[in-house]
């Protein structure tokens, strides 16, 4: 399988193309032009050095942020352009998982902490974790202040390895103050490493989708989209911004974050059902700075969504979280041009069947005795 991968998330452009896991070619240029001068006469350049053609391509990666705005357009705008005239898959990975995976090719197994300049001391970061050959998001992508990041790193037990615009100067006597709790034994748990920056982003992003192209995902060529992050809570603050509520995918250190207040999240599952089928699925959070207020689970196939649970914190019940989930997950169903939703009720959770019904779902079925012996409505939403 033969893969074009773009990165044009920075000043500097980016293009590899890889066969079977092995780089063929990588080039990049920095130039005073715009990347819509360079991108083509460089990827023309690439390709006939290769002897390849687009046609040739099995697949095409790229870049969509976070990163330059204008620059992470033309990559997105380029590689649709070659999916529609070549019908070529593709598939976007964002920046900070595309620098996770330059450090893994170096290293291997370990937590990423993926760190993106965002100017004024502001930093767009993510931790993410490889072990065994398996990827997974620990801190899902956000914006925060420089001297947030090592508030993240207290309970990462692998080697661990900083990537990207990472400054060592700032972070070292941070990240010393954090670890000095540690016990003497735990020299290993303490490892870290910065890891020199390059410009492999494109490699990176190339490598990030040969594992989601292995297991099935690809982009509606519709769907690719920028990825930006909200500004850090202290510039919002300035701004005079009270939206501080979030909705992010969940990383595994939200659902360690759940398990430590589990009572307050009212579930017929025990933890390690949910711990499973977060393994299995995909979930998203709401949140207000740190704090989790609910969550929300879905599954698709082909074109449907199922959800597979939708839960508030006790405390935060009746505050239009719920329906701030509903829509939310409403909304990514309509980008990822999904033809229906579907859904499981209790038979006597009349709030939730009301709420649900306000969103446009119908029942359309029921299982008898579902529930400990109460009855499920099914339900749908077509989109």
């Amino acid at each position: 399988m033969k893969i074009l991968s773009i990165d044009t998330s920075s000043n500097i452009c980016t293009i590899a193309v890889l066969e079977d896991n092995k780089i063929l070619k990588e080039v990049h240029n920095r130039s005073e032009r715009e990347h819509s001068e360079t991108l083509m006469p460089m990827i023309d350049e690439l390709l006939e050095s290769l002897n390849l053609r687009l046609d040739d391509m099995n697949l095409i990666a790229c870049t969509r942020g976070p990163g330059s705005f204008t620059g992470i357009r033309i990559g997105i705008a380029t590689v649709k352009a070659f999916a529609d005239a070549k019908n070529i898959p593709i598939i976007g990975i964002n920046s900070l998982e595309a620098l996770a995976y330059t450090g893994i090719i170096q290293r291997g197994d370990g937590e990423y902490v993926s760190v993106i300049d965002a100017k004024n001391d502001n930093v767009y970061f993510a931790i993410y974790k490889y072990k065994n050959k398996k990827f997974s998001i620990y801190k899902s992508p956000e914006a925060i202040s420089y001297t947030e990041i090592t508030k993240y790193i207290d309970n990462l037990k692998l080697p661990v390895y900083f990537v990207g615009d990472v400054n060592a100067e700032k972070i070292e006597p941070l990240y010393l103050a954090r670890i000095s709790a540690y016990k003497a034994n735990s020299e290993e748990i303490c490892k870290h490493e910065y890891l020199e920056k390059n410009n492999s982003l494109a490699v990176g992003a190339a490598f990030a989708a040969i594992d989601k192209y292995n297991i099935g995902i690809c982009e509606n060529v519709n769907n690719l989209s920028p990825m930006y992050l909200r500004n850090p809570q202290a510039q919002r603050q300035l701004e005079n911004s009270s939206d501080d509520i979030a909705i992010l995918e969940m990383g595994y250190l939200d659902l360690e974050r759940i398990k430590l207040n589990y009572g307050e999240f009212p579930n017929l599952w025990k933890y390690n059902v949910l711990e499973e089928d977060y393994r299995n699925s995909k979930y998203f959070i709401i949140k207000q700075n740190e704090e989790i207020y609910g969550f929300i689970g879905i599954r698709i196939v082909f074109e449907e969504m199922e959800i597979i649970n939708i839960v508030t914190r006790k405390d935060k019940r009746n505050q239009g979280l719920a329906s701030s989930l509903l829509s939310y997950i409403i909304r990514y169903a309509n980008i990822n041009n999904l033809e229906r939703i579907n859904l499981e009720v209790n038979v006597n959770n009349i709030n939730a069947i009301k709420l649900y019904k306000s969103f446009g779902f119908e029942i359309v079925g029921k299982r008898e005795k579902y529930y400990n012996g109460e009855d499920a409505l099914l339900m749908t939403a077509y989109i």
